[in-house]
């Protein structure tokens, strides 16, 4: 069985819950949650989102790896997209080395922000969650993390998360892709072929229909996974 949030609520583990007057966004409900955490001087962080889900062991197998290699900073893992009904639709693995993360993170997405792990001691370094790069607000902070520290990825599958084609409005998108190209910009690797084409494929989605790209993603998922077969 995959525990769900409501279960880890329902455990013997302390739940607090950290609640905002007003909606000031995702990023500033991000950083109170660091706050809170800081104040009671805990030195992991583990990411999840509302409906999405841990594999068995997760925090346990994160946890040993950072505590294993002191140099990492920041861990995720593979991520399997399941549906409304508990139907896997696909399952994405990527780099799990420091250099080929960063490689990969000036085109596409290298971190499932659900999925990682860091050191609270990271982010004496390099700050917290930035208020300027809404919808991408992730991206932008593991950059940072990756400039300063050294990521990883776990290979095994350790996340389940939702996956819903209709989640993301136009409006959120456009203010994705426009946040996400500032932060290729800032990140820009001039000579990199990486950075180039990541920038291009940026601009190129501010034309292609939304559920070609989530259609084309699911291709390529299930393409991949035939031929790790």
């Amino acid at each position: 069985a995959v525990p769900s949030l409501d279960a880890l609520i329902a455990s013997r583990h302390e739940v607090v819950l950290v609640r905002h007057d007003v909606n000031r966004g995702i990023e500033h409900a991000l950083n109170s949650g660091l706050d809170c955490i800081a104040a009671r001087g805990i030195r992991f962080v583990a990411r999840l989102d509302n409906g999405d889900r841990l594999v068995p062991q997760r925090l346990t197998k994160q946890l040993a790896f950072l505590n294993a290699n002191p140099g990492i900073g920041l861990v995720g893992s593979a991520v399997e997209w399941r549906d409304d009904a508990g139907h896997s639709r696909f399952t994405r693995a990527f780099p799990t080395g420091h250099d080929d993360i960063v490689r990969a993170m000036h085109h596409t997405t290298a971190l499932i922000h659900p999925s990682v792990m860091f050191r609270m001691a990271v982010l004496d370094t390099v700050g917290r969650y930035s208020t300027d790069y809404p919808a991408a607000e992730d991206l932008e902070l593991f950059w940072r993390i990756a400039r300063r520290h050294r990521v990883a990825n776990l290979a095994e599958t350790l996340t389940v998360t939702r996956f819903d084609p209709g989640g993301l409005s136009i409006r959120r998108r456009r203010r994705q892709l426009m946040s996400t190209l500032r932060i290729q910009l800032r990140f820009f690797d001039v000579g990199s072929l990486a950075s180039i084409y990541g920038v291009a494929k940026t601009l190129g989605r501010f034309v292609v229909p939304y559920p070609w790209i989530v259609a084309l993603k699911r291709y390529a998922a299930e393409r991949r996974q035939v031929a790790a077969t």
